[in-house]
Parts: C-alpha cells; structure tokens; sequence
C-alpha cells in the first residue's frame, strides 16, 4: 500500500515537472490538471494546489517610479515531511508585473516617433514564469505557518506603453532586459481549514526580493532590482478523509 502511494506521489511530480517546464504555454492545462486530478492524487503526505497571487511589484533605483498590481497563477506540489515541516516547489505559469515611470523616452528607429514620445509618462509591463520552492514551518497548535524560497523568474515578454497627447504607443522591449532574475520570497499564511467542505484555503502574505538587475544597463542605467508585495490564496485538494477529519475539528461540533 506504501509503494503504491509512493508510486502515485511520483507520478503526479513527474507531470507536475512536465507542465512546469512547458509553461509557456500552460496556463489552461494547469487549472484542468489541477481541477480534474487534484482529488485523485492526494495523500496523507502528498497533494497539489491552485495557486492565484495578487502582487504589488516596483524596481528599485527609478526615479519616479510607482508600483502597479500585477496578477500570479499557477499550481503548487505539497509534500509533508512530518507535522511540523512541509515543502511546496511551485510554478506560476502565468506572472504579470507592471510599474510606472513618470518619465522616459521611445529608442526607435523611428526619429518623429522619439520627438513624440520623449520624457512621457511610461508603463513597464513584464511577463514570466515564476518558480519559488517554499519550505513551510507549521506553527504547533495554531493555523498559521512560515515560509520561504528561493525563486528564478524566467523573462517571457516585456513591453513599455508610452503615453502621450497624441495617444498610447508600445514597444516591445525585451532584449533590454535578462532573461532570469533570481530572488527570496517570504511567506506567512493562515489556513482557513473549515472552508470548502472541509479542504480549506491558505490566505498568505508574501514579500519577494530580487538580487539581479531586471534591466540592462543600455536600457535603465544602475542597480534595478525587483521587489514586490503580495496576496495570495492557495485552494489544496486534499483527500476526502481529511476534509472530514477538519470539518469534526470545528468547534460546537
């Protein structure tokens, strides 16, 4: 009975690997994935989980520069060492970032588009596949529990909208930027165990570090790295044994 659930956690990390390393194109077959076998792979010390993150992103050392939401999602696998510890590799198959600039300028070959758009407020829209690998401190006798990963954020697009009277020009900018930015994510969250017939939710508070520059220096000279604040719900799929052993935890029960 071990090995075959120990077959079945295999199995379901090797797909799930599978479909982080195509995650360009991934977005749709994660939620299908996660929404059809969720229930089906879950163990005492295994599951996996839809992951959705709301983040509040800037770059550092840019002047004028203000944050704007972006929007994380992805899946997550669970693995239980004991009570106490718990490890989470996780990919957000989809992780948009976006901050404001309140001045730059177009780099075209196009000299009357520059003229136009020279020292106008700007948005700096970046896409990427997110990858932390949480390792999850279960706080003894409560509902909350501490995290944290390292992360590699892998460049898939980055785009500059620049604004002026005339109207919204945007520009691909992507060479501009390196392709990985790596970083440390620190997690704390709370388990709402009673929710969802008894497979409950994570509601989490995370704030992200970057250690490399997003940006060359051809295109935002000096040191730009990446930092971010974030919501974020995680919704496990558990097994049914545990969803009810949950539901009988509640008090008045």
């Amino acid at each position: 009975m071990k090995r075959q659930e120990n077959l079945k956690v295999l199995n379901t990390v090797l797909v799930f690997v599978f479909i982080a390393c195509f995650g360009y194109q991934a977005n749709a077959q994660a939620a299908i994935f996660a929404a059809l076998f969720g229930d089906k792979v879950a163990s005492k010390k295994f599951n996996i989980s839809m992951e959705i993150g709301v983040p509040l992103t800037n770059v550092g050392n840019i002047d004028g520069n203000k944050p704007n939401i972006g929007v994380n999602f992805g899946i997550a696998g669970n693995l239980k060492i004991n009570d106490t510890w718990s490890v989470s590799p996780t990919a957000y198959f989809l992780s948009k970032r976006s901050f404001d600039m309140e001045s730059f300028s177009l780099n075209s070959p196009d000299v009357y588009l520059n003229n136009i758009y020279t020292d106008v407020p700007t948005t700096i829209s970046m896409n990427y596949i997110q990858m932390p690998i949480f390792v999850y401190y279960n706080i003894p006798n409560s509902n909350l529990r501490l995290g944290l990963a390292p992360q590699m954020s892998f460049k898939q697009n980055v785009d500059a909208t620049f604004s002026a009277d005339i109207g919204d020009f945007e520009q691909s900018v992507g060479i501009h930027a390196n392709n990985i930015d790596y970083g440390l994510v620190a997690n704390v969250s709370y388990y709402l165990k009673y929710k969802r017939n008894g497979k409950g939710l994570y509601v989490s508070l995370r704030y992200g570090q970057g250690f490399t520059d997003v940006f060359k220096d051809s295109f935002i000279d000096g040191n730009n790295k990446s930092h971010y604040f974030s919501f974020n719900i995680s919704l496990p799929f558990i097994t049914d044994e545990l969803a009810q052993k949950n539901l009988g935890d509640q008090p008045n029960n």
